[in-house]
């Protein structure tokens, strides 16, 4: 296998490496120490804090401004672009990513705060879903030619309608969006798009949701917040590893007021584990008529006595006790 010179001399000698990357660093810290950057960025910390985004005049600016983000953005590429000139193979210090189509550099995180900037490439994008979270968004739309549009659900949880709104997307275009019964969905793309998009996400969020866009039918829910997520995958994990002796605690997690999608995670396991005391669970939150988990749970529960019919010898030991 053929190995470039500059790649043969960084595994030989880690020196140019870590020189790189302090270039790269520099770089960084020189951009976000500039005057209206720095402005911005400190406003920023405040809206991660769950401040408004009018009460950050400097981070508002950029927003719902002109000029002001196109600005912050032309003096980061400046400050790479001489920075990759004199270490090509420096990588910028932002967490990135890029599925092939759309590339996103993470600029900031601060609470519940992220600023990041995105690229669309040109071409055409099918989205046979839709999805909703609990999250403020701002666009500043900062390059390239698009159309797409803008959807807002109306309707009950688990089937909603769409009210659609087409926009075209041009440099200078400003957009913000309350993510709980809002979204953007960028179908054609003329030239590449470049955006810097703003998020704060709720204090205590509600579960994403995904909807079928013909339908309007809930395809899929998932936890609000990365703990969540954390605490499912936990309970996932003792549940493959057949942790019966977890099953008091997630039984216990089934009945607190969390977060309904760790709450239902729960309840699956717990059935998977012991079944006689996850269908004790289960009955328990079907009968309550405040229970936001109350009718998945009543349709679960007659699903499994339908299936299952010893399951109505357990629900009679229960109704006797």
């Amino acid at each position: 296998m053929r190995v470039h010179p500059a790649i043969a001399a960084l595994r030989s000698d880690r020196a140019p490496q870590r020189i790189a990357q302090a270039t790269m660093k520099q770089a960084c810290d020189t951009w976000r120490q500039k005057h209206d950057v720095a402005q911005a960025l400190e406003q920023f910390r405040q809206f991660g804090a769950g401040a408004k985004l009018e009460d950050c005049p400097a981070l508002d600016e950029v927003f719902t401004g002109q000029g002001r983000a196109e600005s912050m953005m032309r003096s980061l590429a400046q400050q790479f672009c001489k920075a990759l000139a004199e270490s090509p193979l420096g990588h910028p210090p932002f967490r990135h990513g890029f599925e092939g189509r759309a590339s996103t550099l993470l600029l900031a995180k601060s609470g519940r705060a992220q600023l990041m900037l995105q690229a669309r490439e040109p071409g055409s994008y099918e989205f046979p879903g839709a999805t909703f979270s609990d999250a403020l968004r701002y666009d500043a739309t900062l390059a390239g030619k698009a159309s797409a549009h803008i959807l807002r659900i109306r309707g009950v949880q688990d089937r909603v309608h769409f009210v659609e709104e087409r926009v075209t997307l041009r440099p200078g275009a400003r957009l913000g969006f309350d993510c709980s019964n809002e979204t953007m969905l960028v179908h054609d793309v003329s030239q590449r798009l470049v955006t810097l998009r703003l998020l704060q996400c709720a204090e205590e969020p509600r579960p994403g949701r995904e909807y079928c866009r013909k339908t309007g039918k809930l395809l899929h829910q998932s936890a609000g917040s990365l703990a969540t997520s954390r605490r499912e995958m936990m309970v996932a994990m003792l549940g493959r590893m057949q942790r019966r002796e977890a099953v008091p605690i997630m039984a216990a997690m089934v009945h607190s007021e969390g977060d309904e999608s760790l709450r239902w995670q729960c309840l699956r396991e717990c059935l998977a584990l012991d079944s006689e005391a996850g269908f004790e669970a289960l009955s328990a939150v079907a009968a309550s008529e405040t229970d936001p988990l109350g009718d998945p749970a009543r349709a679960l529960r007659t699903q499994l006595i339908e299936d299952h019919p010893q399951f109505a010898k357990v629900e009679g030991q229960q109704c006797r006790v």
